[in-house]
């Protein structure tokens, strides 16, 4: 067993690591040892297991769900924790439940900017509600407008609520470096929605 202070000595190194941007698969190895050695509970296991959840969701999200599962056993309230078992399980489509796996997260950090753009592209797609999707596309957008990403599912919100000229605004805004081929399709489909509207305008 290695001593504490070791053991938050290697937390730290991680997280240092983290911050510099060293990519968190090159640190399984060590966070699984973290996540072994460590007491259970402790700031240093919490560190592991979500930082491990997180490094793997894509790449092996059953995986990651257990680790997170495991986290939040101990800590109920670790906002990351519910966003990495939503991002997992949505991976594994498991869609329902990682729309109320995201529903946790945002209620305990409301102001995450990824929460509300994941949670509302599921309420838009996976539950077929774009009424309900667009106030949190709306404010993930807002906190990342430069994001084409989220830019391109606030637009798909849009156009499916019946606003696809708001939704070209928004989404021709977010597209002046170039598209990717999804988000040129999403471009035609807004601009063959637009067309009756304008006829209507067109004709009172």
């Amino acid at each position: 067993m290695r001593a504490p202070y070791d053991l938050e000595a290697m937390m730290r190194d991680v997280a240092r690591a983290l911050w510099a941007g060293e990519s968190a698969l090159e640190l399984v190895g060590t966070l699984v040892l973290l996540a072994r050695e460590a007491e259970e509970g402790s700031t240093v296991w919490r560190f592991a297991h979500r930082e491990l959840a997180l490094a793997v969701a894509e790449t092996d999200p059953w995986r990651a769900s257990l680790v997170s599962r495991r986290l939040l056993e101990l800590s109920p309230n670790d906002h990351v924790g519910w966003a990495t078992l939503a991002l997992a399980q949505s991976l594994l489509g498991n869609l329902a439940y990682a729309v109320r796996c995201y529903e946790r997260a945002i209620a305990l950090s409301p102001h995450q900017p990824r929460y509300a753009h994941n949670l509302g592209h599921l309420y838009d797609v996976a539950l077929d509600d774009p009424e309900k999707a667009l106030p949190l596309l709306e404010r993930a957008h807002r906190a990342e407008p430069r994001c084409s990403h989220v830019a391109s599912s606030y637009a798909h919100a849009l156009g499916r609520a019946g606003r696809p000229e708001d939704a070209l605004l928004v989404l021709r805004g977010a597209l002046r470096d170039g598209a990717t081929r999804d988000q040129a399709a999403l471009l035609r489909w807004l601009e063959q929605q637009a067309q009756p509207t304008r006829r209507a305008s067109a004709h009172p």
